[in-house]
């Protein structure tokens, strides 16, 4: 193989590290492999957050965090509480519904938790005194049930778990939480990086929770077949997320072109707030906003609705003429630039925007307490869908070359090797995505200028690992 990257000049010499813990020596890795991808976006719009707009701002000036941090909580909140009460039509007239996915990348100390504790405070509140009472009535029911006597009526079940909340997740963890559980549910998480660098997204689970969490995203159904496990087969259920995660906690999750390809990441709505500016002292409660009471109420209001069991039937939120007008607009001028003009790097991004405008536009509506879309709502959703695709372009535009990744995915393969592994045998045993010739032979050479690599007799192995305690071979 030839060392194309080292003669391009784009990358620099090899050199000799010191041998670290697998942990440090993967973070050193991505380090030097990905170069860091830039925050993206104009100023947020926060007066396109419609009913939710007052409270943002309050939260953003209040928490001293920034407007899109406090937008993306507030609508992932109320996305997580709408989903149960409705659906949207969507452009293509089909039925969809009212979940999002959203994901905000912000520096460590830049308020996430600040951010989130206050959108989702009713929600934390409701599930805790719904949950504790949902234990006692399942601890009352198995003690009757085994102190049930020949021919009395066996005792009433206590319905399923409440629980809307939860920060990590697993596919099978998913689906038994929707079979035991309620029918909208969501994963809302500051510290993504336990989602994202988790089981859940490893190399080996990566597209397997991927597609599942698109299909939840799409379908809302679950329909699981599994060999001494029965069959799990629910219709009508809602997830939506919201994850929060510092920049070097993303690894290649973004870059993947696995993930973009089938649809994930253009499921999200994205936000990458510039990192804050030196604070001053103040003191602040969200309780002396008086928007954010009114947003707390809101939550209440439609916390204390019936949880549905099927969420598929729910009512419509149509789209008014003049709101359809404006999103036949937003669509034409998204397959335009997606597939011509300037949006052509982005552009699963840039083909679903509309999707996700109408989806925003009825959490609005939805959490607002109306039926329909009007033409205020509609350019609401288009604005927050095309400031995300703006995050998108900027936070994907140094991915263009894709062999930074590849190597950065051999390379963490082959740190937890103990011995080095022939070269021929990357094509069935690394992973999928450097398994092709073409690829296995650029992440190499890449690795090798780097110095991270050692290749003996066709055989390669990382270097600069110690076989500590972190390292765990498979």
């Amino acid at each position: 193989m030839d060392d194309i990257a080292a003669a391009s000049g784009h990358y620099p010499t090899a050199r000799a590290f010191p041998r670290l813990t697998l942990a440090q020596a993967l973070d050193r890795a991505q380090a030097m492999l990905m170069q860091p991808m830039g925050r993206g976006g104009g100023d947020y719009p926060v007066e396109a957050l419609g009913p939710l707009a007052e409270a943002a701002r309050d939260l953003a000036t209040g928490a001293q965090v920034a407007p899109a941090m406090a937008g993306q909580s507030l609508l992932a909140a109320a996305a997580l509480l709408v989903q149960s009460t409705a659906n949207v039509r969507s452009l293509d007239g089909s039925s969809r519904p009212l979940s999002l996915y959203c994901l905000t990348i912000a520096h460590s100390g830049d308020g996430k938790d600040s951010a989130d504790r206050p959108a989702l405070r009713m929600i934390h509140d409701h599930q805790r005194q719904a949950g504790a009472k949902w234990e006692v009535d399942r601890a009352a029911f198995e003690e009757a049930k085994a102190n049930r006597k020949k021919g009395e009526h066996p005792p009433d079940p206590p319905g399923p778990a409440p629980y809307r909340l939860a920060s990590d997740l697993t596919i099978e963890g998913l689906r038994r939480s929707f079979a035991e559980g309620v029918a909208a549910q969501g994963i809302y998480s500051t510290e993504a990086g336990v989602v994202l660098a988790g089981h859940a997204m490893s190399a080996e689970n990566r597209t397997k929770t991927a597609a599942n969490l698109c299909g939840m995203w799409d379908r809302g159904h679950i329909s699981v077949l599994r060999a001494g496990g029965g069959r799990t087969e629910r219709y009508g259920v809602r997830l939506s997320a919201h994850m929060l995660i510092q920049p070097a906690a993303l690894g290649d999750v973004l870059s993947d072109e696995t993930l973009a390809g089938i649809g994930f990441w253009p499921r999200f709505l994205l936000a990458w707030p510039a990192p804050l500016e030196p604070r001053k002292y103040q003191p602040w409660q969200p309780d002396n906003s008086e928007a954010i009471r009114r947003y707390w109420g809101d939550c209440e209001r439609l916390l204390a609705r019936p949880m549905p069991l099927d969420c598929d039937g729910l009512p419509v939120i149509e789209l008014d003429d003049h709101a359809a007008q404006h999103m036949a607009a937003f669509f034409e001028a998204m397959e335009s630039e997606g597939r011509k003009g300037g949006l052509r790097d982005v552009r699963p991004f840039a083909l679903r925007a509309t999707e996700l405008a109408c989806r925003i536009a009825g959490v609005l509506a939805a959490f607002n307490g109306t039926g329909t879309i009007d033409m205020g709502l509609a350019k609401c959703g288009a604005e927050l869908a095309a400031h995300s695709l703006e995050n998108w372009q900027a936070a994907l535009a140094g991915s263009a070359d894709p062999v930074p990744g590849w190597a950065l995915a051999l390379y963490r393969w082959l740190a937890t090797r103990r011995d080095p592994v022939a070269i021929r045998d990357l094509t069935k045993l690394a992973p999928a995505s450097v398994r092709p010739r073409n690829r296995r032979d650029a992440a190499i050479d890449l690795l090798k200028v780097y110095g991270l690599v050692a290749i003996d007799e066709g055989h390669v192995g990382a270097l600069g690992v110690e076989l500590g305690v972190d390292h765990a071979p498979e």
